[in-house]
């Protein structure tokens, strides 16, 4: 609310308790903001906006980029099924689940803690049984194999609906460690949330996924160990990971695809024991000019991967990474290159999952009271502050909206800002959209509260001014209304005060109807021009008209704007007098007095009635020269201070250094003619000169020459009231002269 807005709301219902009742006001109003947006975000389900929320969290991850981890400080290395694989391997996929017991066997000499495998193997090999006993020996020596396991999910999420105690896989009674491969994905189809275990309600117990089964092998936690469940996270051997559900976790990807080291099946798989489709061909000579050395990938002495400590003190992931597997899942994060290439391999998938377990780095998810006390803040920080911005106007109305704006704007961006350095930096999702809602919804219902309060403010004040002003002025405040101040204010104003002469004379000649039809023609027109010039109209006293000009809208040439309007009422007066005369209507003439000075300006009275008036000294003074025309026999008598404002638009005559009623120290006032561009016949000119050169004569007590010029200008213009009052005086002061100190200021006596 602006300065104005409240002084003028001061002035209307000035009680001590509406500041308060304001305040109330806007936090009731703010705080219905703050709920609904509560209310729409977290009690009702609108899958857009869910949407959305869920894309701000690929926004961070774009904008983070991969962490920076040295690949090989990661626990997660995945050897790939590959279509390399495929080509070096002789047998034909599915491969002879003694390749299964191979690689175990080496990558146990090369010193892997753990290994899951993300294939699932329902059926027995194809080939020959002994192939499974193979493994399944392997598996139950080397005690750190996970192998994958699948479920039916139902409708209910995590709760698994079918009894089969082999979980899709054929080597579950080897020692029963089986991880479900299962990865839930969001409404959008990216895939952003990790779960811990899955519950098998037909044999009431709670199984680990992938990741978690094996991470036991490398804990050497038994076979159904899972995660305990906390309200707001999961704890894994005094692990914490944060809940971003009640089932799951949100994964923090370390990157895109391939962050984690790959390595290729069959290299794990040649070892001396082993003879690739390459080595075949250099044995039967099929390759020509090769030598017939075999060169074994995992335990070449040189360079073999039992030797460079590629897997020492590692989780292996065995999975697949062919295309025609579609074990490919879309992510929040992306290599960047192109559109659509988030793609990862289920397999890295629980890489990063598992990754997350042991780093701690999961990410945390903001709680919803936290969100619900964001949303109340911002709420209540955009709804004040751009209600309070509105309380300065400046010079451009639209500053206000700019700033407002921008603030807002600037909001939105701080949590943006803000969810990007907790995301990098302390891993927590901080939600986005609600308090972007927040902001966006109480900028949106303060400026309405604005408009609405304003369109009231604005209906009152036309309500208030359009008596005083013009329709144009009204606007103008309206629009501008940081340009006045009410309620009391010391400005250098310009007032204009006339009335009707031998006004009692005139309204004997007429009926009351008549005098009414006259009054008003006269005020209307006078009103007229008091709005054409753009004053203010304060009052009218039966057939006395009170301006202002310079209020309530600041004017730098209030002076000339009043003198104008008073220069016009008397060319106006003079063409309804001819009109009049011919109806046979009495004529009129009116006088005019105009101060101009520093008074004080604004809404005076009481409670229930008041009006927008001024009042002070140099007030009072334009109303005794309104009077003291009758003196002079002038028209327009304006005062010093308007005479030097106006001096190089106007053309006057010096009146007189009068002492009005109640004050001591003489003004020098002066009658307005007419406009100086507007040319004065030579004997008016004449006058003028013989007229000035008469009063010089008074001032120097030169009573007799005194007379007899200004009895020349008299018969110069026909008739001088002016000149014939001084020549008055002037025999006066022949017989009974002024006191030595006498200045030829003039006291007057009357109002």
């Amino acid at each position: 609310m602006t300065n104005f807005f409240r002084k003028l709301t001061e002035s209307s219902e000035p009680h001590s308790g509406d500041t308060s009742r304001s305040m109330l006001k806007r936090l009731t109003v703010s705080f219905s903001i703050a709920l609904s947006v509560i209310l729409f975000t977290h009690l009702t389900e609108f899958p857009p906006l869910q949407r959305i929320e869920l894309s701000t969290i690929d926004f961070r991850f774009r904008q983070r980029g991969p962490m920076q981890v040295p690949q090989e400080s990661l626990d997660v290395v995945i050897v790939e099924i590959s279509n390399e694989s495929f080509k070096s391997l002789p047998e034909q996929w599915p491969w002879p689940r003694s390749y299964h017991a191979q690689v175990v066997r080496n990558l146990k000499r090369a010193g892997a803690v753990a290994i899951g495998f993300d294939i699932l193997m329902s059926e027995p090999d194809a080939r020959n049984t002994a192939n499974d006993d193979d493994f399944r020996k392997t598996i139950r020596e080397t005690k750190m194999v996970a192998l994958g396991g699948k479920t039916d999910i139902g409708n209910q999420g995590f709760t698994m609906r079918t009894s089969e105690e082999t979980y899709g896989n054929i080597f579950f009674s080897v020692d029963s460690s089986i991880g479900i491969v299962y990865i839930r994905n969001d409404d959008d189809g990216v895939y952003r949330r990790y779960r811990p275990f899955t519950f098998d309600p037909a044999a009431e117990r709670k199984l680990p996924s992938l990741a978690f089964a094996t991470l036991n092998k490398a804990f050497n936690n038994p076979p159904f160990f899972t995660a305990e469940n906390f309200s707001d996270k999961f704890l894994y051997a005094e692990k914490i990971i944060p809940k971003a559900d009640d089932v799951s976790f949100l994964i923090n990807y370390y990157g895109p695809d391939r962050t984690f080291k790959h390595v290729n099946y069959a290299d794990v798989i040649d070892d001396s024991d082993f003879t690739t489709v390459d080595e075949l061909s250099i044995v039967t000579g099929d390759i020509p000019g090769e030598d017939e050395e075999e060169i074994n990938t995992f335990d070449d002495p040189d360079f073999g991967l039992l030797y460079d400590g590629t897997f020492a003190g590692k989780i292996v992931l065995v999975g697949s990474t062919l295309p025609e597997d579609k074990d490919l899942f879309p992510v929040p994060i992306a290599t960047g290159k192109q559109s659509g290439d988030n793609l990862m391999y289920g397999v890295e998938i629980h890489a990063n999952a598992i990754q997350n377990v042991l780093d701690e780095t999961a990410l945390y998810k903001e709680s919803w009271w936290l969100d619900v006390l964001l949303i109340v803040v911002l709420s209540l920080l955009v709804f004040y502050s751009t209600t309070w911005l509105k309380v300065f106007r400046f010079r451009w109305h639209a500053y206000s909206e700019i700033l407002s704006a921008l603030f807002t704007l600037m909001l939105l961006a701080g949590i943006l800002l803000l969810a990007q350095f907790l995301f990098n930096a302390q891993y927590y999702v901080l939600t986005m959209v609600n308090p972007m809602l927040a902001v966006v919804v109480s900028y949106i219902g303060a400026t309405v509260y604005n408009y609405l309060g304003e369109r009231k403010q604005k209906t009152y004040i036309k309500g208030l001014f359009s008596r005083y002003v013009s329709p144009a002025v009204v606007n103008s405040l309206i629009e501008n209304p940081d340009r006045v101040r009410l309620g009391g204010e010391k400005k250098e104003l310009t007032v204009f005060f006339s009335d009707v002469a031998g006004f009692t004379s005139i309204s004997e000649q007429l009926s009351p109807e008549e005098l009414v039809q006259l009054l008003n023609e006269y005020l209307s027109e006078m009103t007229a021009l008091v709005f054409k010039h753009d004053g203010t109209l304060d009052k009218f006293v039966g057939d006395a008209v009170m301006a202002i000009w310079g209020a309530p809208l600041p004017q730098r040439d209030h002076a000339l704007r009043a003198c104008k309007a008073a220069l016009e009422m008397q060319e106006v007066i003079f063409e309804m007098n001819r009109r009049w005369k011919k109806e046979g209507k009495p004529e009129l003439g009116a006088r005019a007095g105009i101060n101009t000075g520093d008074m004080i300006v604004g809404n005076m009275g009481g409670a229930r009635r008041f009006d927008y008036t001024v009042i002070g000294d140099n007030v009072n003074l334009a109303s005794r020269l309104e009077s003291a025309n009758k003196q002079y026999g002038s028209r327009i008598m304006i005062a010093e201070r308007t005479y030097q404002l106006v001096a190089s638009e106007v053309l006057v005559r010096e009146l007189d250094s009068l002492v009005v009623k109640g004050k001591t120290q003489p003004v020098k006032v002066y009658e307005l003619l007419s406009f100086a561009k507007d040319p004065l016949p030579p004997h008016g000119i004449k006058f003028l000169d013989v007229y000035n050169r008469s009063l010089e004569l008074y001032k120097h007590r030169e009573w007799e020459h005194a007379i007899t010029s200004f009895e020349q200008a008299r018969k110069l213009l026909g008739e001088d009231y002016t000149s014939k009052m001084y020549i008055s005086r002037c025999r006066h002061y022949i017989n009974e002269p002024p006191a030595d100190d006498w200045d030829g200021a003039f006291v007057l006596k009357t109002k």
